[in-house]
């Protein structure tokens, strides 16, 4: 399938825009990300022996970097990897340890569940920021339609990074 500005146009239902910064400062799409990271249980055997193992995973640099980026429209793995050499945020994201186009592909392959979740709670804080309207319980409708948003831009993701197709 070919992108086109009219399927892009209809990825998005609520009307969300392509950078939450619009809606959203830059510190609150953080703060919301990391209050979201604090709640996984990073202690988990399994996962402390799977990071010894892989010092290259990173998960918590990761699964704060992508979803900024996805919220704040940048979609291609190359162009987050460059940026994490030219934005501010992103370098401080990362820690002065850039990821390849290459890892950060493969990341969103291995965790798409983790992003799409994190990149649902963004789009409720950007809801709330918008309309202030506090915290408030979310509908299963409009979850479902919030989480549809998610998994659109992480498809956009994988069709950008495959480049273009003749399907």
């Amino acid at each position: 399938m070919t992108l086109t500005r009219q399927t892009v146009e209809q990825v998005d239902e609520l009307g969300l825009p392509w950078d939450l910064r619009d809606w959203i400062t830059p510190e609150e799409l953080l703060r919301t990300l990391l209050q979201q990271l604090e709640s996984i249980d990073w202690k988990d055997p399994a996962l402390v022996d799977f990071e010894k193992k892989h010092p290259a995973f990173r998960p918590k640099m990761f699964l704060t970097l992508l979803p900024y980026a996805y919220a704040t429209g940048m979609y291609a793995s190359e162009d987050i990897a460059e940026g994490s050499y030219t934005d501010p945020i992103f370098r401080s994201i990362c820690a002065a340890e850039a990821p390849t186009a290459r890892e950060i592909t493969a990341f969103r392959r291995q965790n798409r569940g983790l992003l799409q979740w994190l990149l649902t709670e963004l789009f409720k804080q950007a809801l709330k920021s918008k309309y202030d309207i506090g915290n408030f319980l979310v509908p299963p409708g409009l979850k479902r339609c919030l989480t549809n948003a998610a998994t659109e831009r992480l498809d956009i993701c994988r069709h950008i990074d495959r480049g273009p197709s003749d399907d």
